[in-house]
């Protein structure tokens, strides 16, 4: 990244430790007040070390993937650049349909620089099978009076967001493919660039939830200096706080409905604030800075939403109907003081409200933005079931993402077998038809330069000291094809050198292939270059062994010919 485009990212947009040193007129009170490491707690490497399969390549700026309904063979995945791809898990071959022509011109501070706007979210109708409809929000030019709008008489804004329905069957296409119709359900301008927000996800209940930053800038405060000029477009108090917009909300729509006040969507009759008349109809929750990405438990409906903080917290939440989440009186579960035009900043105060406080939380010492991902309801990783599984975009601003999980208490990284870190942005994350998981990134963090790349979250094999569990192994056969099986293994007592009897197979799709892991029959040789192995004490060590079948047992069974650490 360029040194210009990294100090943007640090300094200006609260993606990192933007810069918080107080004016030299800043009191004593204030300054013994403010917390400089509010969390001095560390987040551990955790127990559970998986590896990441390279799925797709050479896209701008992947930010969030999901399945359609009734498609467990594609994971359809947003690209920031305006590109909804459909990319097939079994060979990675993909198709786009192009929304780029809508968006505002991306680079926010010039060619191929740091952005925030383009296209943020998509999401099916659950019964996108039948009815064919998809749901965008995009960032797009200021062109006509928007549905909702904070900006002031006389001052204009950066861009708009527009959530729109179209009916289109990407199975039809063997190409691009093309809407059969289109509309728009609603807009709302955005005071800056960044902040947008931009997530759209179906919840169990049927209804579409749409999440909206705070309109940018930082501090959400007017008058507070931004890129040079003093904020508008959020009021002395700011959006996060004022329920009366949609930006710093959650929204909860019923897209086939008509009693908007627009009369393009409707607004649910149980919404937490329906019969409201100083609070949006619309809304669900509020007091948000930047959610970037939220999601529903497929199994407990749960709904899980990570929120980007200003230049101290980020944070995960459980949103309830009609919680207020704090911003901009809270960063996390502190205090915030917007301290005027400089840089706010987390303090020891007491914090009086009826807010909502993050279910886990950490500090700038331990990344710069969260990433929001899903609650692990697969099959195929064991040990990350019903864990919530999350990122950061970068520690340090330079392209160094990390992936956490938790269970609602601690926090911890997620190890990786393959690498000692992602080695990437890490910008979004995305959940297929099987409940399997994946990481969102690139090399460049801006939405340029095709070096996006989906990732699949794989188990390795493991050995617990009686059996070898292989998820998924590619049986090459001498006669030609192969096939993926999930094969478990019984060591035999006593054997020396160590010996496993073959004790259940099972036939898996094609998506599943694991192409490192190879059973070749012409040799005899099963190759598992990644088996974990866990001593009484629970820490793991990764192996690559090399077994040979035996012949002549009466079973199918492999002997261990060689193993060497890989971590």
């Amino acid at each position: 990244m360029k040194i210009f485009q990294l100090i943007v990212f640090v300094a200006l947009l609260g993606l990192t430790c933007q810069a918080i040193a107080l004016d030299a007129a800043t009191n004593d009170t204030a300054l013994a007040k403010r917390l400089d490491n509010p969390i001095p707690a560390v987040i551990e490497k955790g127990a559970i070390r998986l590896r990441l399969k390279t799925v797709a390549t050479r896209l701008d700026a992947p930010n969030w993937g999901v399945s359609a309904p009734g498609d467990s063979e594609h994971l359809y995945v947003s690209d920031q650049n305006g590109k909804l791809w459909r990319i097939n898990l079994t060979d990675g071959s993909k198709l786009f349909f192009d929304l780029s022509t809508l968006l505002v011109p991306l680079g926010a501070f010039g060619s191929e620089s740091y952005d925030e706007r383009g296209f943020l979210g998509f999401a099916f109708h659950p019964q996108y099978a039948d009815n064919e409809l998809v749901y965008t929000y995009t960032s797009e030019p200021v062109s006509a009076n928007s549905d909702f709008s904070t900006i002031p008489p006389g001052g204009s804004a950066n861009h708009r967001s527009v959530i729109r329905e179209w009916k289109m069957n990407f199975s039809k296409f063997a190409t691009e493919p093309e809407p059969m119709d289109v509309r728009v359900l609603l807009t709302v301008d955005q005071p800056q660039f960044n902040h947008n927000g931009g997530a759209l996800n179906f919840g169990p209940d049927g209804r579409l939830y749409i999440a909206f930053g705070d309109g940018g800038g930082a501090d959400d405060r007017d008058g507070q200096t931004f890129i040079g000029a003093p904020m508008s477009g959020h009021g002395a108090d700011g959006n996060g706080q004022n329920p009366a917009n949609p930006l710093g909300s959650l929204l909860r729509i019923d897209p086939l409905g008509t009693n908007s006040d627009n009369g393009l969507y409707g607004i649910p009759g149980d919404n937490p604030f329906a019969s409201s008349s100083t609070v949006l109809r619309e809304t669900y929750a509020y007091g948000f800075r930047n959610p970037f990405r939220f999601s529903f438990d497929s199994q407990t409906g749960a709904l899980v939403l990570a929120d980007v903080g200003q230049n101290a917290i980020e944070e995960v939440n459980l949103v309830q109907a009609g919680g207020n989440y704090g911003w901009g009186l809270k960063e996390g579960s502190f205090r915030f003081d917007p301290n005027g035009t400089s840089a706010g900043f987390v303090t020891d105060e007491a914090v009086s409200g009826d807010f909502k406080d993050p279910v886990v939380q950490y500090d700038h010492d331990e990344g710069t933005a969260v990433i929001g991902g899903f609650v692990y309801r697969g099959n195929t990783i064991t040990d990350l079931q019903g864990k919530y599984v999350f990122g950061d975009a970068s520690k340090t601003g330079n392209g160094d993402g990390r992936i956490f999980y938790t269970d609602g208490g601690a926090i911890f990284e997620l190890e990786l077998a393959d690498r000692a870190q992602p080695g990437f942005w890490v910008l979004g994350f995305g959940q297929d038809g099987d409940g399997e998981l994946y990481v969102l990134g690139n090399t460049t963090g801006t939405p340029f330069g095709e070096t996006g790349t989906v990732y699949k979250l794989i188990p390795n094999a493991g050995f617990d000291g009686s059996a070898v569990d292989i998820p998924a192994v590619t049986a090459r056969f001498s006669g030609g094809g192969d096939t993926v099986y999930r094969v478990r293994m019984q060591m035999l007592a006593g054997s020396a050198p160590l010996r496993f009897e073959v004790s259940q197979v099972e036939p898996l799709a094609e998506r599943f292939r694991d192409d490192a892991t190879v059973f070749t029959q012409a040799t005899g040789q099963l190759q598992i270059p990644f088996i974990n192995v866990t001593n009484d004490s629970g820490s793991i060590a990764t192996y690559a062994v090399v077994l040979q079948q035996i012949t002549d047992a009466p079973a199918l069974t492999f002997e261990l010919v060689n193993a060497s650490l890989v971590k």
